[in-house]
Parts: structure tokens; sequence; C-alpha cells
């Protein structure tokens, strides 16, 4: 029986060898032998292909001049239309406040002439002129002051009328709106935002970025001013789920909020235009030529329909 021989001491340095070999390579030279030996065959090169490179390279350049070209060209059209644009607003905002200053003039002259054909104390009707907001009033009240936090975060694209407006302010037309209508709950007679008076028709909104009272724009910060008993409104309003939540706001986000009682304020007044009113018409006729179902028509009756309480704003 013929045993085993136990490997002699030169066959261990040769597998040392080869493992070491294995190693090198292993780390060394990482491409397949397969993909190194089909890199390592020759590519014949066509006539074409150094003309080829040059055509395409030469096509990218144009390219890349005419879209240079054609952005530059179009800069100054773009720069004068915004030019024109920006003109055209501050023209119209001129007009506007043009035209608002003429009315609360015409609004002063129609109030005088009316004074001087009633009696000198219509308390009915100077109290109606204060709920509508046609005269300025003075009194002591109430200022609630709002503000968004210095660090705002930013939009989302970074393009300016593309973001809602509650993903870069921490104070929404909700909260404002709060606001207001908890004033007139605590018996404000009079309220203004921003020196803008509000009225039975007036209305909060919000469009983009920009919070809105009947179309015009406010900005941060903002001021609401209330016309009333000052102790009954401060402490209505501190007692107030409104009052907690913007406290939460300035602790968490860093808002302003802070208020506090008037001894005197003055509200403007607004011009006040002609309320529309719904009428009844009259029963449709059976008649195919007669008015459809629904409509209504200037010859019946003018009867007013219900409206929100103008102690609480839209």
């Amino acid at each position: 029986m013929t045993g085993s021989t136990a490997p002699g001491p030169t066959d261990r340095p040769q597998r040392v060898d080869r493992s070491r070999a294995a190693l090198n390579d292993l780390l060394n030279n990482t491409l397949d032998a397969g993909y190194q030996a089909a890199a390592a065959r020759d590519r014949p090169r066509r006539w074409w292909d150094g003309p080829l490179v040059w055509v395409g390279c030469l096509a990218v350049g144009l390219l890349l001049v005419v879209a240079y070209q054609q952005s530059h060209l179009a800069a100054p059209a773009r720069d004068a239309a915004r030019k024109e644009l920006i003109t055209r607003i501050t023209a119209a905002q001129s007009a506007a406040n043009r035209l608002e200053n003429q009315g609360k003039r015409l609004a002063g002259q129609v109030a005088a002439l009316r004074d001087a054909q009633l009696p000198a104390n219509d308390r009915a009707v100077r109290a109606a002129e204060v709920a509508a907001g046609s005269v300025a009033v003075t009194g002591p009240g109430m200022q609630v002051e709002l503000g968004e936090p210095t660090s705002q975060p930013t939009a989302g694209n970074g393009r300016p009328g593309t973001t809602p407006q509650s993903a870069v302010a921490v104070i929404h037309d909700t909260d404002v709106r709060a606001v207001v209508n908890q004033m007139w709950s605590d018996g404000a007679e009079s309220i203004a935002i921003n020196g803008l008076r509000l009225t039975p028709t007036s209305f909060i909104r919000v469009a983009g970025e920009s919070i809105l009272v009947d179309f015009s724009p406010l900005r941060s910060p903002y001021t609401i001013s209330a016309i009333g008993n000052s102790d009954q409104l401060q402490v209505g309003f501190a007692q107030s789920g409104i009052a907690r939540r913007l406290k939460t706001l300035d602790a968490v986000d860093g808002i302003t909020f802070k208020f506090g009682g008037r001894s005197k304020l003055t509200l403007p007044s607004v011009t006040v235009g002609d309320l529309q009113y719904a009428a009844l018409g009259p029963a449709p006729s059976p008649s195919p030529a007669a008015t459809p179902s629904g409509s209504v028509t200037p010859s019946g009756p003018a009867i007013p329909t219900s409206s929100p309480s103008p102690r609480e704003t839209r």
C-alpha cells in the first residue's frame, strides 16, 4: 500500500507565490480577461472617422453660437416689455389713487350738502355713516400688530408669484380675518387694516403671496386697529382662540405679535359705491318665447336679499 507523501518544504513557497500573484492580479488588473483581449485587438481606422469628429464638433459649436445669439437678441425685447408693463402698472396705480381721492372729496361735499338739509343731530344717519365707513372716525380702541418672522422660508422654485402664500409666509389671510371677526364680536365699532377701512362689504383674501383687503395688497407687518371700548376689546381678545394661536406662532415660528389699548385712534374713510341687489322677477310664462325660469329681469320690484352680517368679515 502506497501512502501519500506530505508536501515538502519546496512546495509551500510556490503556493505562496501563486496566491500572491493572484491577489496582485485581482487588485491591479480589474478588467476581465475577455474584455482585455477584446480591447487589445486593434480597431481598424477608417478614413472618415477624423472628419466626422470635426463635423460633429462644428455642429455643436454652431448650435451653441445660435442659442447664445438668440438669447441675447431677445433680451432687449424682454427688458422693454418689462419696463413698459411696470410703467403701465405705475400709471394705473396713480390713476386709481387720484380717483379714490377725488371720490373722497366728492363724498365729503355730498355729506356737507346732506347735513345742510337734515337735522343737525341725526344720530341714525351718523351711525349708518360710521358703519358704512363713509366718514373718518376717531376714538379709543385697541391695536393688534402681526409681523412675519425675519427669516422666512424660501419658495420651492425661487420664482416670484408661482408659490402659494402658505408656503412662503407664516401669517395667513385666515389669521387676519379671525382677528378682525374677533374684534367685531367683542364690540368694535370701526376697524382698519394698515390704514384700509373695513366696510360691511369688505373681504380678506389671499392672491399668490399677498393678503388682499378689497383688492388692495397688504405688506407685513399687519396693523389691525379697532375703535370701541378699549378694556372690553382687550379682555375679549386676550381670551380668544386666535390670540392663543398667535401666541403659539410667536413662540414656535418667531412671528411678531403684540396687542394693547390705545387712548386715541383715527381711522380713514372709504368711498362707498352703489350697492347692487338681486330683484325678484315675474313668474315665467309657459310660452316658448318666455323668459327662462330662474332669470332676473329689471321689471320686478327691488327686494334686497339677505346678506352677511356687517360684523363678520369674509
